[in-house]
């Protein structure tokens, strides 16, 4: 199918004279847009506009990527905003783009120590769940177009990984899950997950990682409880769990048991994983 991609728009510049200024030839000093070949004649800031060589709001790319970086540049235009709506370009953006980039290298040092530690023994499910939940996201949200959903999804990764090597350690699967999670990440910024890649010693002949549908639902939900309608409690129980085992608890549970002790049940609204109604004779 045929997709089409936003515009990359840029403020636009003029001088006293109406002519166009690229961002070359402006500065900000103390809030004041001027120019640098003389600072004393302030800028005409326009509006952001489609890059254009006519109005010359446009970067040098060679700039950028020579600065930054291609992975930089291509974190930030898909991170900035959905693909079918304009980019607003943004220098701070792209340092934070930048930025993030070189703590994912940072955290790569950390698991790259923690993999290389011998005598391992540790078989981690946690690990393994939160791959295959992150496979499924990265998977449904490249084929939906949603690319800004997966710069999210890659913050969410660094958050959880960077907490996680703290407290596990010698773990026996952390590095094929590690490998896994590069792989997605090779579509957004492929430089970067090739060299980590690389950097394991790990092939860079890359298939997309498969997932298994069987641990991605959560083993606990949380019900809501109710009696005679109003929201009483809510109990966190295994997903799937009976009317019977779920009424039974229920009259373990101090909370509940005060509102439904020695008091007649006239009937019973189950919802399956999701809420119990108990309506008593008051």
């Amino acid at each position: 199918s045929l997709f089409t991609q936003g515009m990359v728009c840029h403020e636009t510049y003029k001088d006293e004279n109406n002519n166009w200024l690229s961002p070359d030839e402006i500065e900000k000093i103390n809030n004041k847009i001027v120019q640098k070949k003389d600072k004393n004649k302030e800028v005409k800031v326009g509006p952001s506009e489609s890059m254009s060589k006519s109005k010359k709001n446009v970067v040098d790319p060679e700039f950028i990527i020579e600065n930054y970086g291609a992975d930089s540049v291509r974190l930030f235009i898909l991170s900035d905003s959905p693909p079918e709506k304009d980019v607003q370009w943004s220098e701070q953006g792209m340092v934070s783009s930048y930025k993030f980039i070189q703590k994912l290298w940072l955290l790569h040092t950390e698991i790259k120590r923690d993999i290389l530690i011998e005598n391992k023994e540790l078989i981690d499910e946690e690990i393994e769940k939160f791959t295959n939940q992150l496979i499924s996201k990265f998977t449904y949200n490249l084929d939906k177009f949603n690319y800004n959903v997966i710069i999210a999804n890659m913050y969410e990764t660094y958050n959880y990984l960077i907490n996680y090597i703290k407290t596990k350690k010698k773990i026996k699967n952390l590095k094929e899950n590690y490998r896994k999670i590069l792989i997605c990440f090779c579509p957004i910024i492929p430089h970067f997950s090739y060299e980590c890649l690389k950097d394991l010693e790990l092939s860079t002949d890359l298939k997309w990682p498969d997932f298994d549908k069987s641990v991605l639902s959560e083993e606990k939900i949380n019900f809501v409880i109710q009696i005679n309608g109003k929201k009483r409690a809510i109990l966190n129980e295994k997903k799937d769990i009976t009317e019977t085992i779920l009424l039974e608890k229920l009259k373990k549970d101090k909370i509940v048991n005060k509102y439904i002790s020695k008091k007649e049940i006239r009937k019973i609204i189950f919802v399956k994983n999701r809420l119990i109604n108990i309506l008593i004779n008051e």
